[in-house]
């Protein structure tokens, strides 16, 4: 048997930063220790279009930099992600 491995637990910030923000469907990153919402929609579908122009105009901007990328669904569950 393979060891299971934990799921990391979400750092406050975000969960204070998805606290604040009402629509059920966004992203979170936690770039340097700072906790930003960067994407928020009503509907998983404009959620869906808005993140495929987000990675395509600024996930590459990130490569570089210390990130964790959190995304919430439509159940206000919060779940750690890689791009």
């Amino acid at each position: 048997m393979t060891p299971v491995r934990p799921q990391p637990l979400v750092p406050a910030g975000i969960v204070k930063r998805a606290a604040q923000v009402p629509q059920p469907c966004a992203l979170f990153l936690l770039l340097d220790g700072i906790p930003y919402c960067e994407i928020a929609e009503r509907r998983p579908q404009d959620f869906e279009s808005a993140m495929v122009s987000w990675r395509r105009i600024n996930l590459p901007t990130l490569v570089r930099s210390q990130v964790r990328y959190f995304i919430r669904n439509k159940d206000l569950a919060l779940t750690e992600v890689r791009p």
